[in-house]
């Protein structure tokens, strides 16, 4: 952060990107800068390090807010705030000249732990205060399951939860959205106790979480870079006869012969839609399962496409037992969004 004038801001006053700028070019930078922890700065470490680390936290925030540029551009003076927050939040070394972990890195390393060996709250919460206290003084390790789930709500990309028929009948949504039983099978929406029969109003039999595709497809574009890899395909077909991308394929040519105005517009986004079963808990002795249903990005070139922060789950369908044919019930939410993107489009 550039000083406002000598000796008035010392980097501890936040500023939009406009004036950070005005800043730079007027007055230049402090002549007395050289190291300053709260930047996760650190004498004599590698600079893989802080890149790696800084640019975790920032790509998880950025997400979180709809990206970089939003928060250069937006006129909201509150997002602007929360952004800066949680960005300084998130960067913020686990304790005073610890170069190898942030905040957040700490967090999402100790919480996947936690996961990956089924270890109780209660278990955890007692490892995070003993954390804490073998720690150096002046740390920022969270304390118990319920900051630490607080924290991590603070960069949720949002979802629509959609609650499903027990014997995967339909979705209560749009004119059945308030339907208390299915219209097909009469199977109650909620939860019946298998001892008691007993109804849980209030607790779904089932539940399908559905990720929104349209602003992840905004936010993409947002990005000159990554809308600049999206048109990749354009420029890099094969003149040698061999494939090297799936825009070389023959599947690739009758698309653009079938639908000739999709194709000449680069923009244009070609997708894959994939699906598998999952075991969530990583004990294949339960009877629990769920199915993801991924879109792959074909645009992409070769060596970015399959990366799976390109990769973009967009459903999640309850188990515990497969969906079978009636899948097609759980892919409605999805499909009626390509439908718009291919009937309308959407601004980006």
């Amino acid at each position: 952060m550039a000083k406002k004038n000598a000796g008035d801001c010392c980097n501890l006053t936040h500023h939009g990107i406009d004036i950070v700028y005005e800043h730079l070019i007027i007055r230049g930078m402090d002549p007395t800068y050289t190291i300053w922890f709260h930047h996760g700065e650190i004498e004599d470490i590698t600079e893989t390090v802080t890149q790696v680390n800084s640019s975790d936290a920032f790509n998880l925030i950025t997400s979180a807010y709809m990206g970089a540029n939003h928060y250069a551009s937006t006129s909201e003076e509150r997002r602007d705030n929360d952004f800066t927050q949680s960005l300084e939040d998130a960067e913020t070394p686990l304790y005073p000249g610890c170069a190898k972990y942030t905040k957040m890195s700490a967090i999402i390393a100790l919480y996947k732990h936690k996961v990956m060996n089924g270890w109780t709250d209660n278990s955890f919460d007692g490892l995070l205060e003993m954390l804490g206290d073998m720690l150096p003084k002046h740390n920022v390790i969270l304390k118990s399951v319920y900051s630490v789930r607080k924290f991590i709500k603070e960069f949720d990309l949002g979802y629509d939860k959609i609650h499903a028929c027990a014997n995967d009948c339909c979705l209560f949504r749009k004119k059945i959205k308030n339907l208390q039983s299915c219209p097909k099978c009469g199977s109650s929406r909620w939860k019946v106790d298998e001892r008691t029969k007993k109804i849980r109003k209030g607790v779904p039999a089932k539940v399908l979480r559905y990720f929104p595709i349209i602003p992840r497809f905004r936010r993409m574009f947002k990005s000159p870079k990554m809308a600049e890899e999206l048109q990749w395909h354009f420029k890099h077909k094969s003149e040698d006869g061999k494939m090297r991308h799936l825009v070389d394929s023959i599947t690739w040519d009758l698309v653009n012969y079938k639908w000739p105005t999709f194709a000449e517009d680069p923009r244009n986004v070609r997708l894959g839609l994939a699906a598998n079963g999952s075991n969530p808990f990583s004990n294949m002795s339960t009877t629990y399962s769920c199915w993801p249903i991924m879109l792959v990005t074909y645009n992409l070139p070769p060596w970015l496409c399959m990366k799976k922060e390109n990769i973009m789950l967009t459903l999640l369908i309850p188990g515990p037992k497969q969906p079978g044919k009636d899948i097609d019930v759980y892919l409605q939410p999805l499909i009626e969004d390509l439908q718009e993107l291919w009937n309308n489009g959407v601004n980006v």
